[in-house]
């Protein structure tokens, strides 16, 4: 479904099925890359397991364009800040917009967001949240998918340390999807909100 405030994303409910998301958290990794800091502590991973990468792989590409409206899109195959994220009890990811530019040259354009918790509770937090002023909040719902372009008014995250307990993990695949055209805004470096 489409929505336009606070700014335009989809949200795409049993993206995944629910048998599909068991046998990710069944081949779930246990090496990671810890990146903890002022603006995030979560873990990620671009080695994704048979599973995740079968699900990746069966994306297909025109339906991402026609939801945004933005066309020339391929996928980092190699996927540079994507893959497989999962964020502990106390984790957080301060409001930011995402860096628009590819290491390769290549442009940032979409954001592709599907969870894979298979319990996830209100009080846990760890809502994905858009917007700066009156934000909206999306459940981490195992098999949901959030689709929204990279720009710099696009932001996001979820500022607030996770309350969950101490074995559940706030978990998630990212694609990001890119241009060899540029968009009109000038490349940058992940930017964060330093009040959010």
């Amino acid at each position: 479904m489409k929505f336009q405030q606070p700014f335009p994303h989809t949200i795409i409910e049993n993206f995944l099925s629910p048998e599909t998301v068991a046998q990710i958290n069944r081949e779930w990794p246990d090496e990671w890359v810890k990146e903890d800091g002022k603006g995030q502590r979560k873990w990620s991973t671009t080695e994704l397991p048979p599973a995740a990468r079968a699900a990746a792989d069966a994306i297909d590409v025109r339906m991402v364009e026609k939801l945004t409206g933005i066309h020339g899109l391929f996928i980092d195959e190699k996927l540079f800040g994507a893959g497989l994220h999962c964020i502990p009890r106390g984790g957080f990811l301060k409001m930011h917009v995402d860096f628009n530019k590819h290491p390769k040259g290549w442009h940032r354009r979409v954001n592709l967001l599907v969870y894979l918790n298979q319990e996830w509770r209100d009080e846990w937090g760890g809502h994905l949240e858009l917007g700066l002023f009156e934000r909206k909040k999306i459940a981490p719902l195992g098999g949901r998918c959030v689709i929204f372009e990279t720009t710099d008014n696009t932001w996001h995250g979820h500022p607030l340390p996770l309350a969950c307990p101490e074995n559940i993990q706030r978990r998630s695949m990212a694609l990001y999807y890119y241009t060899c055209e540029p968009p009109v805004a000038e490349a940058h470096s992940t930017i964060y909100r330093k009040d959010s």
